[in-house]
């Protein structure tokens, strides 16, 4: 029986995800040559500075830079840090005329940002003939989602397959005979349970219900709770009309049941200054009971843990919980998986711009470039076998070097996507925790999400960028019950720019005859 479940997971995901190909050899697939590398071909530096997964930085061993340094005759120097980081940092950066040469970030209204200002290059369309690989992967709503006032502003990247939601520990429900929660307060419910009611049996007060990483700069992916009361951001509500989370009371909502988890300690103390991997200690000690995140859960936990298997049953994902009539989806799916770009400073210079094009385009999923960089595969002597269901997978067991220089994952953080239907295992060859893996994404593909408006509007990026920390600094204090005064914070924010905005993206989205 669960044979034929995996088999029917794997072929949901078939049809959902594009396969990059099948070989009966354990070995990358060859979608393009790589480039050659003329040796008359003067060197050049470049810095990148992006949103990476782990932030911090390698070695002078590090294996890829060498390999960039190879292939493309580029010295290339990578500065990975969080969301928050790396908008300040930018802005000092251009402040001072010293910008880096590549910038990637998952925030859209950053590169809008700096584009308005000028910073960075105005127009990218020139340059696309040279970039087939990269707008192969492009469709209509990424095009939207790149272009302001006629110009495209940045590169999107492809975004990764939906396979994230609530991942809670299941063997802990089990324990404590509890179903899987449905609505808020149940979920309340099994919180205050996974903290106080010893779920891993070992007679210690050593659990909690949920967790976050916020870094010290937000509240983390623990926002995802919103969703149960409605959808954030800007959107079009059931009366047609273009509304927000702020204005019409789903981010009180949120905030209130999040003040209430504060307040009786059902999540983890950590959860507001921890970073993602500052929190992975405790998430793979096993003493958080829920966490926002996709399949790769499983594997990542088999990791922490030796790969032993036996944490591979702890985890299974559950859909967005419901708070209101409003409420229960996930948030919409990514239209793209970040933005690539280049300050104007760059771009001025004719030799460094040809060898970016031929860097980026060499290195887009799913050319050799892509497995190179992404995955290790002809850098740090991976190899990837292809799974009889389109599946790939790439055991991590003997890979050295990252596991003791996790930075070196950033590499791949401007180019991934889960579209590459990659398994990253723990062990030689597939096994339990693949399987697992493999049926939980199968599992929350098919869940559903509200739709995608907030990345189509060319909203004033300076403006959300201000009404982003206002509600960053609001929220936090709300949270912590030190001020409960949500209605002067609703004027705050509308008379700070949100009534702009909503008028704004209500002229778009007429215009885009999505308003009726």
């Amino acid at each position: 029986m669960k044979k034929l479940w995996l088999l029917i997971i794997a072929c949901v995901l078939l049809l959902i995800v594009s396969s990059a190909g099948c070989s009966e050899k354990n070995e990358p697939v060859e979608t393009s040559n790589r480039p050659e590398t003329n040796p008359s071909e003067s060197k050049i530096k470049l810095e990148m500075m992006l949103n990476g997964w782990s932030n911090v930085p390698t070695d002078a061993d590090d294996p890829w830079k060498k390999w960039v340094e190879d292939q493309f005759q580029i010295d290339m120097t990578l500065n990975a840090m969080s969301i928050g980081d790396l908008e300040s940092k930018l802005l000092v950066r251009f402040a001072s005329n010293e910008p880096p040469d590549l910038i990637f970030t998952w925030d859209r209204n950053l590169i809008t940002q700096l584009h308005n200002q000028g910073f960075v290059l105005d127009d990218w369309a020139p340059y696309l003939s040279k970039l087939p690989n990269v707008t192969s992967t492009w469709n209509d709503q990424m095009r939207v989602f790149a272009t302001k006032d006629g110009n495209i502003i940045g590169l999107p990247k492809m975004p990764d397959a939906f396979t994230w939601t609530l991942m809670l520990r299941k063997d802990w429900l089990n324990a404590l005979q509890l179903d899987p929660p449905s609505t808020d307060s149940e979920l309340l419910e099994v919180l205050r349970k996974f903290t106080y009611d010893d779920p891993d049996g070992n007679g210690k007060d050593d659990t909690w219900g949920i967790s976050s990483a916020g870094a010290g700069s937000d509240i983390g992916e623990i926002s995802v709770l919103e969703s149960m009361y409605g959808q954030s951001g800007f959107h079009i509500g059931p009366d047609g009309t273009v509304q927000h989370g702020i204005v019409n009371g789903t981010h009180l909502q949120f905030l209130t049941f999040m003040r209430t988890i504060v307040e009786e300690k059902l999540i983890d103390p950590d959860w507001y200054t921890q970073g993602w991997e500052q929190r992975k200690p405790k998430l793979f000690g096993g003493q958080i009971g829920m966490v926002h995140y996709p399949g790769v859960i499983v594997q990542e936990a088999e990791k922490a843990t030796g790969a032993t298997g036996r944490t591979v049953e702890w985890w299974d994902a559950i859909p967005i919980p419901t708070g209101s009539e409003l409420g229960g989806k996930r948030p919409p799916s990514p239209i793209a998986g970040g933005m690539l770009t280049v300050s104007a400073q760059a771009a001025s210079d004719p030799v460094k711009m040809e060898r970016i094009l031929t860097f980026i385009d060499s290195t887009v999923y799913p050319t050799a470039g892509y497995w190179a960089l992404r995955w290790g595969v002809g850098v740090n002597g991976q190899t990837v076998s292809n799974l009889p269901n389109g599946a790939k997978f790439i055991g991590m067991k003997n890979d050295p070097y990252r596991k003791e220089m996790i930075g070196a994952h950033d590499w791949g953080a401007w180019v991934a996507t889960s579209q590459d239907r990659v398994l990253e295992g723990q062990t030689d060859s597939p096994g339990a925790a693949d399987d697992k893996q493999l049926e939980i994404d199968g599992k929350v593909i098919l869940m559903e999400s509200y739709p995608n408006y907030h990345e189509l509007l060319n909203l004033d990026p300076q403006v959300l960028s201000e009404l982003r920390h206002l509600t960053r600094a609001f929220d936090i204090q709300y949270i912590l019950g030190k001020d409960s005064d949500y209605e002067a914070f609703k004027q705050e924010w509308l008379l700070a720019g949100g009534q702009k905005l909503l008028e704004e993206a209500t002229l778009q989205l007429q215009e885009m005859n999505l308003l009726h």
